[in-house]
């Protein structure tokens, strides 16, 4: 997939990340995570964090590296690959402001290890979109991205004194991170010659990049079936697997972004944006937009403009 279109990917599934604890880990102790429903974000802020999965996968990353954690994973963070103590998150957890959590687990010493860590958030239908497949942790060093730089320095600010919007900063700073973390890892993934771990099956993305760069296009199983080189019906059946939508579900959640944005930003006709994005009738836009979104497209631009 080109990296270009990681971000479309993203947004048409929209994917987000929220922010809720930083961990605090001193030298001689680890802290761990119980597994939970949902695909983990590590953001190394300070020190080298040492992550064990399922007690056996260990990954090293150092600061400014950026993780994400497959869900029901059991978690052990730690500053280095000895531990004298564990601590749990009943025992480390104290509420901050805005809603933050600090998991301390210091021991009252000072922190060697500091990390902000965030849950991808599903989507109205309960997907993770290009993350629901992810079945093996994915951890990049971003520290020679610009915009990863000026967010490791917010995230510090925003960490060492939480105020109000801290939480929704965070969140956007991670989200910001989560797509260069994605750029990064189809990168090295093809350097490597290796299947990212976003997808088993790496045809899948050609027919993908086609879908987010022609959404208007007439796409069908069979036309996409052939992008990605592909017997129609393994590619349905892959495709539905990788991204727990069918194919033809994708492109209409692709269409309804665009338009989505469409209406947000342009005064073009109702009828015009349906058109433009790739649907044959109105009243079938109409109809998918309002089961996405909870509203009919002219009843959005109306609320939109209201309450810009």
């Amino acid at each position: 997939m080109a990296t270009s279109t990681i971000d479309a990917l993203l947004g048409a599934l929209s994917v987000e990340i929220e922010a809720f604890a930083i961990c605090e880990i001193g030298e001689e102790n680890g802290l761990v995570l119980p597994p939970i429903d949902a695909i983990e974000v590590h953001h190394v802020l300070e020190g080298t964090l040492h992550l064990t999965i399922d007690g056996h996968e260990t990954v090293e990353a150092g600061p400014g590296s950026m993780l994400l954690v497959p869900p029901a994973r059991v978690q052990h963070l730690a500053a280095s690959r000895e531990t004298a103590t564990n601590k749990t998150v009943t025992e480390t957890c104290t509420p901050i402001r805005e809603g933050m959590l600090i998991l301390d687990a210091t021991g009252g010493k000072e922190a060697t290890l500091r990390i902000a860590c965030g849950a991808v958030v599903p989507d109205r239908n309960g997907s993770f979109g290009p993350l629901q497949s992810l079945t093996r942790p994915v951890a990049e060093n971003l520290s020679d991205y610009p915009v990863v730089a000026a967010a490791y320095v917010a995230l510090l600010e925003e960490v060492s004194d939480p105020k109000e919007g801290t939480t929704a900063l965070t969140s956007a700073l991670m989200k910001a991170c989560l797509v260069v973390l994605l750029r990064r890892h189809l990168e090295t993934s093809r350097i490597a010659g290796s299947a990212p771990a976003l997808f088993h099956d790496t045809r899948l993305s050609r027919a993908i990049a086609a879908i987010l760069d022609r959404p208007a296009a007439a796409h069908s199983v069979t036309s996409l079936a052939k992008e990605a080189g592909m017997s129609r019906s393994a590619f349905a059946r892959e495709f539905k697997s990788e991204l727990d939508l069918t194919p033809m579900e994708f492109v209409a959640r692709v269409r309804l972004n665009l338009a989505h944005r469409l209406l947000r930003s342009t005064g073009i006709r109702v009828e015009g944006i349906a058109t433009t994005v790739g649907f044959n009738s109105r009243s079938h836009f109409s109809r998918l937009f309002r089961e996405h979104y909870g509203t009919d497209p002219s009843s959005f631009r109306r609320i939109n403009k209201e309450n810009p």
